[in-house]
C-alpha cells in the first residue's frame, strides 16, 4: 500500500497490516496524480538507502513561542528523540502487543528524565535547574530537511540533548524558587510572597529571550563554574549590536559565581521579525552556548489608520525607539476589483500572489449581505502546495474583511470567500468584491500620499504626531498606502 498525505503532515512510523510506503507532500501529490492515470505501475526495490537526515523535529511537534510570558522566556527548552520510539506498552490497549512504536512528548520526556537521573548519580547535590542548564548549553542543533543545521529555536529550543557532553558543561545557569517567584511577579502574577519583581528577560535562564526589543535592552545573568577556567564571550545575532560586560570571566575553582550583562541594540534587524542567534562562552575545548531570540521594534505605531474621501488627512501618534525618526509614504495602490456572487452556502477560492520586494500587502473582501446571510473570509499561506497558518478575517461594520500583511515574503496567499445562508432555502445570493493591493517601492500610484514629518530628531520613548495626507485617490474603490519607519516597521493607511 502507498499511503499519501494530501497536505503537509508527519510520516512517523506506524504498524500496518500490510507492507506500506508512506509519503508526504509534495512527493505524495506527484505519486497520487500518477496513480490516477490509466497505465500507472509501481515496483518495489531494495530499501534502507534513503537520504533522510537526522535528527529533525517532526511536523507534529508543538512550536513556540510561548504566549504566557510575552516572549520573554524561550520555549521549548530542548529536544530529545520522540518519533517512532519502540517502547514497552500495555497489551490490553495495544492489540495484545508487548511493544509498539509511540511518538510524542511522552516519548521524548523519558529520554530527558533518564539522562537527568544519570546526572544525579554523578552530581547528587545539584539543583534541577543546574542540570537543565547543563543539558541546554551542551545541546547540538537539529537538522533541516536538506541536512543543514536548524536555527528554528521555536521548534528545537537549545537543540538536541547530548548525553556525552552534558556531564561536562563548564558553566551552569542556576535559579532558585525565589528567582522564579520574582519572574512570576515580573509577568504580572501576584505571588503574595513579597518577592520583588524582575524583568522577565532577567530570569537566570540558560537562554535569552526578549519578546519586544524596543531599541535597546540589557539583560543580566549569573553563571556558576563546574571547574576552573577562563571563558571568553561571543555573540552571534544578525542585525543586533551586542556588548557583553565583562566579556572575559575567570574562575579559579569550581562553585565560583560570576555575573555579567548583555546589552542589545537594534541596528539593521527587521522590525517585528523574530531574530535568533546565540551567546557562547569558550574556554579551551569547552563551549557553553545559550540560544538568543529577540523581536526587534523600532517604533510603537498603530498597525492601521483609515481615511475616507478623495482628499484628506489623518493625524496619529507614534513612539520612536531611537533619537532619529524617519517616515516614508509608499503608494497608494488601488488594484482592479473582482466582483462575484455566492449562492446559498457557496465558496470561492483565490490565490493572491505576493511579488518579491513587496513592502506591504492588503487583501480585502467586501460583502453586500442580505438579511439572513453571513459572509466570511478564511485565509492562509501556501508552502509547497500545503496550506499553513490558517486564520479567519473578521468583518467590520461595513461588511469588509481585511487581511493586512506587513513586510511579506514573496509567497502565495490562499483566500476562501464563503457565505452561509441562514434562511435555509439555499437560494440566497451574496454579492462580494475582492481586491489585492501589493505595495512596492515603485508601485504605480493611484493618487498621492505624503507623511509629515518625514524626518525629525526626537526623544526615544516619547510620542510624536504624524500626519498622513492623501489626494486624488478613487472614491469608489479601496486604496492602500504604506507608511514605513526604520527597519521596515510601518502602518497601513487604508482609504475608502
Amino acid at each position: 500500500m502507498v499511503l499519501v498525505n494530501i497536505r503537509d503532515e508527519s510520516i512517523d512510523g506506524d504498524l500496518h497490516s500490510i507492507p506500506t510506503v508512506h509519503l508526504n507532500v509534495p512527493e505524495a501529490t506527484t505519486v497520487r496524480d500518477y496513480a490516477a492515470t490509466g497505465k500507472a505501475t509501481a515496483t518495489l526495490t531494495r530499501g534502507g538507502t534513503g537520504s533522510a537526515t537526522y535528527p529533525q523535529v517532526t511536523g507534529f511537534s508543538s512550536r513556540g513561542p510561548s504566549l504566557a510570558g510575552n516572549g520573554d522566556l524561550l520555549k521549548p527548552d530542548i529536544t530529545a528523540p520522540g518519533a517512532t520510539i519502540l517502547a514497552a506498552v500495555a497489551p490490553p490497549g495495544n492489540h495484545g502487543r508487548d511493544f509498539d512504536f509511540y511518538s510524542g512528548t511522552s516519548m521524548a520526556t523519558p529520554h530527558i528524565a533518564g539522562l537527568a537521573a544519570l546526572y544525579f548519580s554523578e552530581h547528587p547535590t545539584w539543583s534541577p535547574m543546574s542540570i537543565k542548564s547543563a543539558m541546554m548549553t551542551t545541546a547540538s542543533p537539529t537538522k533541516t530537511s536538506d541536512g543543514k543545521n536548524s536555527d528554528d529555536v521555536f521548534a528545537q529550543g537549545a537543540g538536541e540533548v547530548e548525553a556525552r557532553t552534558m556531564l561536562r558543561p563548564g558553566l551552569v545557569y542556576d535559579s532558585t524558587e525565589r528567582d522564579w517567584l520574582a519572574y512570576l511577579e515580573g509577568v504580572g502574577i501576584d505571588t503574595r510572597t513579597g518577592t520583588k519583581a524582575i524583568d522577565p528577560s532577567d530570569l537566570n535562564y540558560p537562554s535569552i529571550a526578549i519578546g519586544e526589543l524596543f531599541g535597546t535592552q540589557t539583560v543580566t545573568r549569573t553563571v556558576t563554574a563546574t571547574s576552573a577556567g577562563t571563558y571568553r564571550a561571543e555573540v552571534d545575532l544578525p542585525g543586533i549590536k551586542a556588548k557583553v560586560s565583562p566579556s572575559v570571566l575567570h574562575f579559579s575553582h569550581a562553585g565560583q559565581k560570576r555575573t555579567f550583562t548583555v546589552k542589545l541594540d537594534v541596528t539593521t534587524a527587521r522590525a517585528g521579525a523574530v531574530d535568533t542567534g546565540s551567546l557562547t562562552w569558550t574556554s579551551g575545548r569547552t563551549t557553553v552556548r545559550s540560544p538568543i531570540v529577540v523581536t526587534p521594534q523600532s517604533v510603537h505605531a498603530p498597525a492601521e489608520v483609515k481615511g475616507t474621501g478623495t482628499d484628506g488627512e489623518n493625524t496619529y501618534s507614534v513612539t520612536p525607539a531611537t533619537d532619529t525618526f524617519v517616515a516614508t509614504a509608499y503608494g497608494p495602490v488601488s488594484s482592479p476589483l473582482t466582483k462575484g456572487t455566492l449562492t446559498g452556502t457557496g465558496e470561492i477560492y483565490y490565490e493572491a500572489a505576493v511579488p518579491a520586494g513587496t513592502k506591504a500587502s492588503q487583501i480585502s473582501v467586501h460583502f453586500d449581505l442580505a438579511d439572513g446571510n453571513i459572509g466570511g473570509v478564511v485565509w492562509g499561506r501556501m508552502f509547497d502546495g500545503a496550506l499553513r497558518d490558517v486564520a479567519f478575517a473578521d468583518l467590520d461594520s461595513s461588511g469588509t474583511a481585511t487581511i493586512n500583511l506587513p513586510q511579506p515574503d514573496a509567497e502565495k496567499i490562499f483566500v476562501a470567500v464563503v457565505a452561509l445562508d441562514e434562511t435555509g432555502t439555499g437560494e440566497s445570493v451574496t454579492p462580494y468584491t475582492y481586491q489585492a493591493n501589493n505595495i512596492t517601492e515603485n508601485s504605480p500610484a493611484t493618487g498621492t500620499v505624503t507623511v509629515a514629518p518625514g524626518r525629525a530628531r526626537v526623544t526615544p520613548g516619547a510620542p510624536i504626531d504624524l500626519t498622513a495626507a492623501w489626494s486624488g485617490v478613487p472614491s469608489d474603490a479601496r486604496s492602500t498606502a504604506w507608511i514605513e519607519y526604520s527597519n521596515g516597521a510601518g502602518t497601513f493607511l487604508t482609504l475608502n
